[in-house]
Protein backbone atom coordinates (compact mmCIF):
# COMPACT_ATOMS: atom_id res chain seq x y z
CA UNK A 1 0.00 0.00 0.00
CA UNK A 2 1.30 3.20 -1.09
CA UNK A 3 2.18 5.76 1.81
CA UNK A 4 1.61 9.52 1.31
CA UNK A 5 2.63 12.55 3.21
CA UNK A 6 0.78 15.62 3.86
CA UNK A 7 1.30 19.31 4.37
CA UNK A 8 -1.54 21.43 5.77
CA UNK A 9 -0.82 24.99 5.35
CA UNK A 10 -3.27 27.17 7.62
CA UNK A 11 -3.09 30.55 10.00
CA UNK A 12 -4.68 28.59 13.09
CA UNK A 13 -2.94 25.71 15.07
CA UNK A 14 -6.07 24.38 16.64
CA UNK A 15 -7.39 23.78 13.18
CA UNK A 16 -4.29 22.47 11.64
CA UNK A 17 -3.61 19.79 14.78
CA UNK A 18 -7.65 18.90 13.81
CA UNK A 19 -7.00 18.09 10.46
CA UNK A 20 -4.14 16.11 10.99
CA UNK A 21 -5.48 14.22 13.65
CA UNK A 22 -8.44 13.48 11.21
CA UNK A 23 -5.52 12.31 8.44
CA UNK A 24 -3.50 10.75 10.74
CA UNK A 25 -6.32 7.92 11.55
CA UNK A 26 -5.57 6.70 8.04
CA UNK A 27 -3.16 4.06 7.58
CA UNK A 28 -1.85 5.34 3.95
CA UNK A 29 -1.36 9.26 5.07
CA UNK A 30 2.04 8.43 6.98
CA UNK A 31 3.27 12.12 7.71
CA UNK A 32 1.65 15.24 8.40
CA UNK A 33 3.68 18.46 8.32
CA UNK A 34 2.27 21.87 9.49
CA UNK A 35 3.00 25.92 8.47
CA UNK A 36 1.27 28.91 9.47
CA UNK A 37 1.72 30.69 6.32
CA UNK A 38 3.02 30.31 3.06
CA UNK A 39 6.44 31.22 3.97
CA UNK A 40 6.70 28.77 6.32
CA UNK A 41 5.02 26.37 4.27
CA UNK A 42 7.93 26.93 1.30
CA UNK A 43 10.71 26.67 3.96
CA UNK A 44 8.82 23.07 4.77
CA UNK A 45 8.66 22.23 1.49
CA UNK A 46 12.17 22.56 0.72
CA UNK A 47 13.09 20.23 3.51
CA UNK A 48 10.73 17.29 3.39
CA UNK A 49 8.97 15.81 0.40
CA UNK A 50 5.36 16.39 0.29
CA UNK A 51 2.53 14.03 -2.00
CA UNK A 52 -0.03 16.80 -1.05
CA UNK A 53 -0.60 20.19 0.20
CA UNK A 54 -3.81 21.02 1.90
CA UNK A 55 -4.17 25.22 1.84
CA UNK A 56 -6.06 27.45 3.74
CA UNK A 57 -7.71 30.45 1.44
CA UNK A 58 -6.97 33.66 4.10
CA UNK A 59 -4.00 33.90 5.59
CA UNK A 60 -1.37 36.67 6.88
CA UNK A 61 1.31 37.97 4.63
CA UNK A 62 -0.11 35.99 1.10
CA UNK A 63 -3.41 34.64 0.60
CA UNK A 64 -3.70 31.11 -0.36
CA UNK A 65 -4.81 31.81 -3.70
CA UNK A 66 -2.07 34.46 -4.26
CA UNK A 67 0.50 31.39 -3.94
CA UNK A 68 -1.79 29.16 -5.37
CA UNK A 69 0.09 29.02 -9.30
CA UNK A 70 3.59 29.09 -7.91
CA UNK A 71 2.76 26.23 -5.29
CA UNK A 72 0.88 23.72 -8.09
CA UNK A 73 4.19 23.60 -9.95
CA UNK A 74 5.89 21.35 -7.82
CA UNK A 75 3.16 19.26 -5.99
CA UNK A 76 -0.67 18.63 -6.00
CA UNK A 77 -2.92 21.44 -3.91
CA UNK A 78 -5.92 20.62 -2.19
CA UNK A 79 -7.81 23.98 -1.49
CA UNK A 80 -9.56 23.72 2.28
CA UNK A 81 -11.26 26.95 3.19
CA UNK A 82 -14.58 27.91 5.25
CA UNK A 83 -15.04 30.12 2.26
CA UNK A 84 -16.89 28.55 -0.74
CA UNK A 85 -18.37 31.10 -3.16
CA UNK A 86 -18.28 30.54 -6.58
CA UNK A 87 -15.44 33.06 -7.20
CA UNK A 88 -12.81 31.60 -5.07
CA UNK A 89 -13.72 28.14 -6.26
CA UNK A 90 -13.22 29.46 -10.01
CA UNK A 91 -10.17 31.52 -9.08
CA UNK A 92 -8.66 27.87 -7.64
CA UNK A 93 -9.48 25.53 -9.96
CA UNK A 94 -8.07 27.71 -12.69
CA UNK A 95 -4.50 28.22 -10.89
CA UNK A 96 -4.23 24.36 -10.85
CA UNK A 97 -5.85 23.26 -7.21
CA UNK A 98 -7.09 19.69 -7.50
CA UNK A 99 -9.71 20.74 -5.82
CA UNK A 100 -11.93 22.65 -3.17
CA UNK A 101 -12.82 21.45 0.60
CA UNK A 102 -14.88 23.35 3.26
CA UNK A 103 -13.37 23.34 6.24
CA UNK A 104 -16.91 22.25 8.12
CA UNK A 105 -16.74 18.80 6.00
CA UNK A 106 -17.11 15.89 7.67
CA UNK A 107 -13.72 13.35 8.58
CA UNK A 108 -15.05 10.98 6.04
CA UNK A 109 -15.28 13.55 3.55
CA UNK A 110 -12.13 15.06 4.08
CA UNK A 111 -9.82 11.70 4.06
CA UNK A 112 -11.91 10.89 0.92
CA UNK A 113 -11.13 14.17 -0.96
CA UNK A 114 -7.47 13.87 -0.02
CA UNK A 115 -7.16 10.24 -1.23
CA UNK A 116 -9.31 11.40 -4.35
CA UNK A 117 -6.75 14.34 -5.08
CA UNK A 118 -3.77 12.22 -4.66
CA UNK A 119 -5.36 9.47 -7.13
CA UNK A 120 -5.33 12.96 -9.45
CA UNK A 121 -8.94 13.30 -9.37
CA UNK A 122 -10.72 16.47 -8.83
CA UNK A 123 -12.06 17.20 -6.13
CA UNK A 124 -15.62 19.03 -5.83
CA UNK A 125 -18.80 18.44 -3.95
CA UNK A 126 -22.27 18.75 -6.22
CA UNK A 127 -23.16 22.16 -4.69
CA UNK A 128 -19.82 23.80 -5.28
CA UNK A 129 -19.63 22.02 -9.17
CA UNK A 130 -23.06 23.91 -9.46
CA UNK A 131 -22.26 26.86 -8.56
CA UNK A 132 -19.46 26.86 -10.17
CA UNK A 133 -21.29 26.17 -13.24
CA UNK A 134 -23.48 29.33 -12.86
CA UNK A 135 -21.00 31.36 -12.00
CA UNK A 136 -19.86 30.72 -15.72
CA UNK A 137 -22.67 31.33 -17.63
CA UNK A 138 -22.95 35.17 -16.41
CA UNK A 139 -24.64 37.84 -18.82
CA UNK A 140 -22.70 39.62 -21.47
CA UNK A 141 -23.20 42.67 -19.36
CA UNK A 142 -21.70 41.40 -16.14
CA UNK A 143 -18.45 39.86 -18.22
CA UNK A 144 -17.68 43.10 -19.17
CA UNK A 145 -18.33 45.25 -16.20
CA UNK A 146 -15.95 41.96 -14.64
CA UNK A 147 -13.82 42.81 -17.31
CA UNK A 148 -13.65 46.39 -16.95
CA UNK A 149 -12.98 45.97 -13.15
CA UNK A 150 -9.91 43.70 -13.66
CA UNK A 151 -8.72 46.44 -15.86
CA UNK A 152 -8.39 49.31 -13.43
CA UNK A 153 -5.22 50.60 -11.57
CA UNK A 154 -4.34 49.46 -8.49
CA UNK A 155 -5.10 53.07 -7.16
CA UNK A 156 -8.63 53.03 -8.75
CA UNK A 157 -8.90 49.79 -6.97
CA UNK A 158 -8.43 51.24 -3.83
CA UNK A 159 -11.06 53.96 -4.72
CA UNK A 160 -13.59 51.39 -6.10
CA UNK A 161 -13.76 49.75 -2.88
CA UNK A 162 -13.95 52.99 -0.73
CA UNK A 163 -16.51 53.92 -3.30
CA UNK A 164 -18.67 50.22 -2.35
CA UNK A 165 -18.60 50.93 1.28
CA UNK A 166 -19.99 54.53 0.81
CA UNK A 167 -17.64 56.34 1.28
CA UNK A 168 -17.89 60.51 -0.17
CA UNK A 169 -15.21 62.21 -1.62
CA UNK A 170 -13.73 63.71 1.24
CA UNK A 171 -13.98 60.15 2.80
CA UNK A 172 -11.83 58.85 -0.21
CA UNK A 173 -9.63 61.02 0.56
CA UNK A 174 -8.79 61.10 4.18
CA UNK A 175 -8.85 57.38 3.82
CA UNK A 176 -6.06 57.49 1.07
CA UNK A 177 -4.52 60.81 2.51
CA UNK A 178 -5.53 62.69 -1.06
CA UNK A 179 -7.04 65.47 -1.41
CA UNK A 180 -10.84 65.66 -1.70
CA UNK A 181 -10.35 67.01 -5.18
CA UNK A 182 -7.96 64.00 -6.31
CA UNK A 183 -10.73 61.61 -5.55
CA UNK A 184 -13.33 63.58 -6.97
CA UNK A 185 -11.10 63.03 -10.14
CA UNK A 186 -10.68 58.95 -9.96
CA UNK A 187 -14.44 58.81 -8.97
CA UNK A 188 -15.01 60.54 -11.96
CA UNK A 189 -12.18 58.41 -14.27
CA UNK A 190 -13.73 55.14 -12.72
CA UNK A 191 -17.10 55.95 -13.82
CA UNK A 192 -15.91 56.87 -17.38
CA UNK A 193 -14.13 53.55 -17.54
CA UNK A 194 -16.71 51.48 -16.23
CA UNK A 195 -18.97 52.99 -18.09
CA UNK A 196 -21.72 53.48 -15.65
CA UNK A 197 -23.64 56.76 -14.91
CA UNK A 198 -23.14 57.48 -11.00
CA UNK A 199 -21.65 56.27 -8.13
CA UNK A 200 -25.22 54.71 -6.69
CA UNK A 201 -25.60 52.35 -10.05
CA UNK A 202 -21.96 51.29 -9.67
CA UNK A 203 -21.80 50.86 -6.02
CA UNK A 204 -25.05 48.21 -7.13
CA UNK A 205 -23.16 46.41 -9.75
CA UNK A 206 -20.17 45.49 -7.49
CA UNK A 207 -23.03 44.27 -5.28
CA UNK A 208 -24.90 42.49 -7.73
CA UNK A 209 -21.93 40.90 -9.20
CA UNK A 210 -19.56 40.21 -6.38
CA UNK A 211 -16.37 41.82 -7.86
CA UNK A 212 -15.04 43.11 -4.26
Amino acid sequence: MKQYQIAICDDHPVFRAGIAGILEKNEQLTAIYEAGDVAELELLLVKETVDLVLLDVELPNESGLEALPRLVQKQPVLILSAFDDARRIKQAMESGAMGFVRKDANPDEIIKAVLDALAGQTVLDPSMAIRLAQSLRREPDEMEFVKRVKSLSARHHDVLALIAQGESNRGIGKTLNISEGTAKNHVVRILQLLNMPDRTKLALALVRYHVL
